[in-house]
């Protein structure tokens, strides 16, 4: 007979076992290893670390992208609107002169090179209009001042003796007699001449004047004896220095080309003549001044070498010693 109430009670107790069926099939068989029981995660399940390990480098690389795209638009915004037109200047032509001429400016010429110890060097004078040329002494440990651009003029003569008046208080003559020894020569003529202005005799005998001997290069030369004497890193450079910083300096050169005079001189000063009236001669040399007589060229009958004389006024536009200069160059004298 069938019981209603069985049936019921059968299927009711039934669904907890259907259930726990399913779930049992839902997982893994459990892996038995020495009675210890080990439960796997179903396969379903293993790979939902990796998926979200890839998501967070998605979005890590999308806002890297986006940092550098803002970036790079506020670069370009910034030059193209905030940037400053770089400024153009332009160099207006100099204002040309009335009735169309240049501008006068006084005239210069560039004078050619003037040997010295250890180099060349030029310097450019302007003398009533003309340029002429002088020399600086760059060897000097007195660190004398270079002849610069002046106007060059002859100094103070009252008696017009032909000696100046700083000239004559060297020598110890007067100032205000043109003959002072009444002699009956003037006492500038006496002077380059190698007479004494200031008495009889021979310029040696004037108390006033002193020899020099440049035992290196055989040389010697009168020189006032109130001037100081200084050799200039050797005895090839010697300087002559008046208390007011004027100089003569003399400088010794071999002639290694063994070139004569002329040609040295055609060479140094960038000339193709020589004017005859600068050249100049004692009793064992011949000699070139330059246009301006501030410097003289001095050559030994055998070659061997080439003299320098300059006279230069330092930081002065007055020549106080010009005549001092050639009593100095008269009195020059190589030995044998």
């Amino acid at each position: 007979m069938f019981n209603f109430f069985n049936f019921f009670k059968k299927n009711k107790l039934e669904q907890p076992e259907i259930i726990e069926k399913k779930v049992s099939d839902a997982l893994p068989e459990p892996v038995k290893t020495d009675d210890v029981v080990i439960h796997v995660m179903p396969e379903r399940f293993r790979h939902q670390p990796v998926k979200q390990s890839n998501a967070k480098t998605t979005g890590l690389v999308i806002i890297v992208s986006g940092a550098m795209v803002l970036i790079v638009a506020s670069a370009a915004l910034y030059y193209f609107l905030l940037r400053q037109p770089s400024a153009t200047v332009v160099q207006k032509p100099p204002a040309a002169a009335e009735n169309n001429q240049p501008p006068e400016t006084a005239p210069t010429v560039k004078i050619p090179e003037v040997i010295t110890a250890t180099g060349t060097e030029t310097a450019t004078l302007s003398l009533g209009g003309e340029s002429a040329t002088t020399t600086a002494a760059t060897t000097t440990p007195e660190n004398a001042p270079p002849a610069q651009d002046l106007n060059l003029r002859a100094g103070a003569d009252r008696d017009n003796d032909g000696l100046t008046d700083l000239e004559e208080t060297l020598l110890g003559v007067s100032s205000t007699t043109p003959d002072t020894d009444g002699d009956g020569y003037l006492d500038g003529a006496e002077l380059i001449n190698l007479y004494n202005p200031a008495g009889a005799g021979k310029l040696t005998a004037n108390a006033h004047i002193s020899l020099y001997e440049n035992k290196t290069f055989a040389y010697d030369l009168l020189y006032p004896s109130a001037w100081t004497t200084s050799i200039n890193g050797g005895d090839d450079s010697l300087m002559f220095k008046s208390g007011d910083n004027q100089f003569v300096q003399i400088i010794a050169q071999p002639n290694a080309n063994k070139e004569t005079l002329d040609a040295w001189y055609m060479e140094q000063l960038a000339v193709l003549t020589i004017n005859e009236a600068d050249r100049a001669s004692g009793s064992n040399w011949q000699g070139l001044k330059s246009p301006d007589s501030l410097n003289v060229y001095l050559m030994d009958k055998k070659q061997n070498y080439i003299f320098s004389l300059t006279y230069n006024p330092g930081n002065a536009d007055v020549l106080d010693y010009s005549n001092i200069f050639k009593m100095m160059i008269k009195s020059f004298n190589l030995k044998d």
